[in-house]
């Protein structure tokens, strides 16, 4: 994979799989939680910004109200993100909808603005056919409620579903699932220090056509390119400031984008998701150039 190219597909028309496709060049962007520089985080007008930016994927976290309706809020409770105080799961649908969403990444001291927290069919339908969604569904026994939700928009060819697997257990409950083939899957788990590949391999029966790892050394990434190849999966890497992958992160890639972005491409990583969105694609630009 290399650096951006005009022949490559773009986001708004690209079949899912063939954008994650290791035959496309393109590294890919995914806005962590929409694009909340611009805009309240998980929110429509951070998915609006995204989109306009011209990120492949935006991230989002959803979870249920009190009264079964599925938000967008990657918090347990609504004190950073907004006006209102209290637990997400113990508050009802009409609560949480009169909260008003605080600009950027919340807090205290961060302004009140006129955004409230989206209905996660609310989101899909906003991003339908301008930028997939790679959806976090913060507790695992929700994921039935967001299946069907999936469903009930017809969003399954826009979506990845993305769960925790231990590589070495050889248990993949995701196989038994009645939406696995008809919903894109990604698997995340932790690299084993010299074992990638025979974790690639281990999991070839989820066919995932991308992976969201963490690692304690890049040589490991590299070394799984091979594998990454022959099962054709694109490799999806955090720098967030919060993942801990190292110090291959965001605060540094503003610094030393080579560093940091540069020298995880040159490993094999084919889709960054980052919360700084705006510079990463200018960095993405100048590559394009040379």
């Amino acid at each position: 994979m290399h650096s951006q190219t005009a022949a490559s597909p773009s986001p708004r028309t690209a079949d899912i799989y063939d954008l994650l496709s290791r035959a496309n060049p393109d590294i890919l962007t995914i806005a962590h939680r929409g694009l909340w520089s611009a805009a309240p985080e998980n929110s429509l007008a951070a998915i609006r910004a995204a989109a306009e930016l011209g990120v492949e994927f935006v991230e989002i976290d959803t979870q249920t109200t009190a009264d079964g309706h599925l938000v967008v809020i990657h918090d347990k409770t609504l004190d950073r993100t907004t006006s209102a105080k209290g637990i997400v799961g113990a508050s009802s649908f009409a609560a949480v909808r009169d909260a008003r969403l605080r600009a950027g990444a919340g807090g205290d001291t961060a302004a009140l603005t006129d955004e409230r927290i989206p209905t996660l069919e609310e989101v899909l339908e906003e991003a339908r056919g301008r930028v997939f969604v790679n959806i976090d569904t913060k507790f695992p026994h929700e994921l039935p409620l967001v299946i069907a939700a999936v469903r009930r928009l017809g969003a399954e060819d826009h979506v990845i579903i993305k769960s925790d697997v231990e590589p070495e257990s050889g248990s993949f409950p995701t196989l038994d699932a009645d939406w696995f083939g008809s919903i894109p899957h990604m698997p995340m788990f932790l690299v084993r220090p010299g074992k990638f590949a025979d974790d690639l391999r281990m999991i070839e029966p989820l066919r995932a056509p991308m992976v969201e790892v963490k690692f304690t050394d890049i040589a490991d990434l590299a070394a799984g390119r091979d594998e990454l190849e022959r099962q054709n999966i694109r490799l999806w890497i955090n720098t967030l400031d919060v993942s801990y992958n190292l110090d291959f992160n965001d605060s540094r890639a503003i610094q030393d984008p080579e560093g940091v972005w540069g020298a995880l491409v040159a490993a094999g990583v084919g889709a960054i998701q980052t919360d700084t969105n705006v510079e990463f694609k200018q960095w993405l630009a100048t590559r394009s150039g040379r």
